[in-house]
Parts: structure tokens; sequence; C-alpha cells
């Protein structure tokens, strides 16, 4: 039994290794930059530190968008005030659209929908964006160009967690979310991140946005669907990885990381499936732990193994940190490697957390409270004032 449990840990947590070196091996700076009209939309609310750091960086962008469309949720959303003191510092124009509300979908769905209605025949590439990333200067023309020059209809990128002043809990969160980001990408095949996607103008006549999101709690899923539906090009560039500082404390951080979780669950059942026997198979080193500490030599050498392997993991995931252009100081490194090595108690731990998502009936998402009963059911339950996280 303790060589099973040894072989397992030491296979799944090899697994997530493996999926790091191949993102080294095969890691590029794009070559090809296109050129070409591109709107961006951003659907946005409450007041956040992140928005002029994020304002400063589009600004810098090596491919100067057209305009950038805002969605807010009314005139009384502190964000509406925000972007109108921050709109001086970008050299092309915003527009802000106030979407008002409707109770049979999520609110982002909600704004994006108002701001659809104000894309144009001169849109080469529509490019969806959230307000907690911090965009590298060439972000972009790396995510746009694929949309722009014909090579793929849909482009989305993925989050990287920059940990500089994070607590333990968000540590946690950033060692799951860097793993996923550097996974076998097999496995979340045509799957869009919606804090990063670039569509094509000929995708977009055919998707028809505003009704995939028309009835939708995930803007990230509805699309994802929509777009295997229709059989699309939906190219993941891994080159783009989007540097997300940290916003809020331990408890935001583990609030969010649970409703991503619930919305694969909701939207990518197979994949919720997959990583639950991953995470799982992680966690035995907990037991092996146990073992090792009551004298069981072969559990003990299992143990070593997987915790030699997690470090190795934690400090690849710095070179990718690097690779993509985010400094991070030595606290935050270091902590990642000392998680990576105490397999015994951060594997269980996110195991844990990957099980909080098991129940999805109710999801909070900033403001705003819903009872989600599959994909295309959903319904507000609460709203609470805007800019509330969770």
């Amino acid at each position: 039994m303790t060589v099973l449990l040894g072989t397992i840990a030491l296979l799944a947590t090899l697994a997530w290794l493996a999926g790091v070196v191949w993102f080294l091996r095969f890691f590029r700076p794009p070559a090809v930059a296109a050129e070409g009209r591109v709107t961006l939309l951003l659907a946005v609310t409450g007041r956040t530190d992140g928005l002029p750091p994020l304002f400063a960086a589009l600004a810098r962008q090596t491919l100067r968008p057209r305009r950038m469309l805002v969605a807010v949720e009314s005139q009384a959303d502190p964000a509406h005030a925000q972007v109108r003191e921050l709109e001086h510092l970008l050299p092309f124009p915003i527009e802000i659209v106030v979407a008002g509300i409707d109770d049979t979908r999520s609110q982002k769905a909600t704004n994006m929908i108002a701001a659809c209605t104000r894309i144009d025949a001169l849109d080469d590439a529509l490019v969806l964006l959230d307000a907690d990333i911090l965009p590298q200067d060439t972000w972009l023309s790396w995510l746009a160009t694929p949309a722009l020059n014909g090579a793929a209809d849909v482009v989305t990128g993925y989050r990287w967690h920059a940990l500089d002043g994070a607590g333990p809990g968000r540590h946690v969160v950033a060692w799951l979310d860097r793993s996923l980001a550097l996974g076998p990408r097999f496995l979340a095949s045509g799957l869009v991140w919606g804090g990063s996607v670039a569509i094509s103008r000929g995708a977009l006549a055919k998707m028809d946005l505003p009704d995939a999101l028309s009835r939708t709690f995930s803007t990230d899923g509805a699309i994802s669907r929509r777009a295997r539906a229709l059989g699309m090009r939906v190219l993941t560039r891994r080159a783009v990885l989007l540097p997300t500082p940290p916003e809020g404390g331990d408890r935001e951080a583990i609030a969010f990381k649970k409703r991503q979780l619930q919305i694969v669950r909701v939207y990518v059942p197979t994949l919720w499936v997959w990583l639950g026997a991953a995470l799982q198979a992680e966690a035995l080193a907990l037991p092996l732990g146990l073992l090792a500490l009551a004298g069981n030599a072969t559990a003990g050498w299992f143990l070593a193994g997987v915790m030699l392997v997690g470090a190795t993991r934690a400090l690849l995931h710095d070179r990718v940190t690097r690779a993509v252009g985010i400094r991070e100081g030595m606290a935050a490194r270091a902590a990642q490697v000392v998680l990576g090595a105490l397999a015994p108690i951060t594997a269980p731990a996110v195991a844990a957390l990957f099980w909080t998502s098991a129940r999805t009936r109710v999801i909070r998402w900033r403001h705003v409270e819903y009872e989600v009963l599959g994909p295309e059911k959903v319904r507000v339950l609460r709203r609470h004032a805007p800019g509330g996280a969770a």
C-alpha cells in the first residue's frame, strides 16, 4: 500500500513538473507583430487600486488601441468616477457605457452586452481585459496579432499572480494557479480566460457575442462554449502570461479561486473532475508524511522525492516569472519554494480549496450573489453596494 500511495503522489507532482519543463523548452517571444484597429473592452465595478497602473500600462502598449470601451453598472458605481479621473493617462479615447442591471445573468455579462452595441465596422479585433491585470508593453500586440492576421479566430492568455506583499493564503492560491497556467493544454483545449481575449472581426460577426452572453454567469465559459459550438480556432498563446498583482488579502484570494473553480465545475465539469483527481493524488503526500513519521522508510523515500519535485517546480515557476517580465522580491520567491517543498502540507491545502468548489448553487461575484443552476440557468439573489469585494 505504501508503494502505491507513493507512486501515485510522485507521478502526480511529476506531471505538473513536466508541464513547466515543456513551457520553458518551447517558450519564445512571438516574432510577428501585425497592425490593425483594436478596440479594448473593460467591464469594471468598484474603485480599485489596480486601475491607475493598468491605465499606465495600456498607455505604453507597442500596438496602440483604437479606443477603449469601459462598461459599468451605473453612474453611481465608483468605477465610473475613477475612470473619468484616469482617462487623461491614455493616448487613445475612452467611451464609458452605462449598462443598467439584469437579474438573469451576471453583471459582467450585462456590462459587456451593453458595450458590444458600440462595436462597429472599423474594428479589426476586439480585446477583452480585466481590471486586475498589469500587462507588459507587448501584451496587446502578442495577443491580437493572430486575430489580426487570420491565424486564429479567438486568442487567449492566462494570469500569473505577482506575489510581493502577498499573505500565505494568496501564496497557496498562486501555487495552484501557476500550476494550472503551465499544465497540459489538451485538458483545457478551447477554453478562454476572459482577462485577456482577442476576437477577430470575422469571429465577432459569427459569434454574436450579446446572444452568447445573454443568459450566462461566466463570460469566459459562454465565449468558450460558443466558440466550440461554431468550430472556431481558439489559440492559447502561452507567451501571454499577464502579471496579476495582489488585490485584497488572503480571504479575497481564497474567495477568488473558489469562484474560478466553481465556474470550471459548472461550465467544464470534465476538466473539473480531472483536476480534482490530480490534486487528490498529490494530497497523498499527507498520509505518506504520517507513515514516514511513524518510521516507514519506504514512505520516507517517496516523500523525499515528492518534496524535491515540489521545490524544483517552484524554482522553475520562478524562471517562468522572470521570462514573462515579472521581478519578484526574495521573500516571495523563497515562500513559493517552501510551499513546493512542504508537499505534505501544501498539497492537502490545495485539495481542500478545490473541494470548496463542489457546491455551485450560490456564487458571489463582487457585489452580487447569484443562484447558478447551470451554464444558462442564472438569477440574481442579492445585490450589495457596487465595489463590495468577494
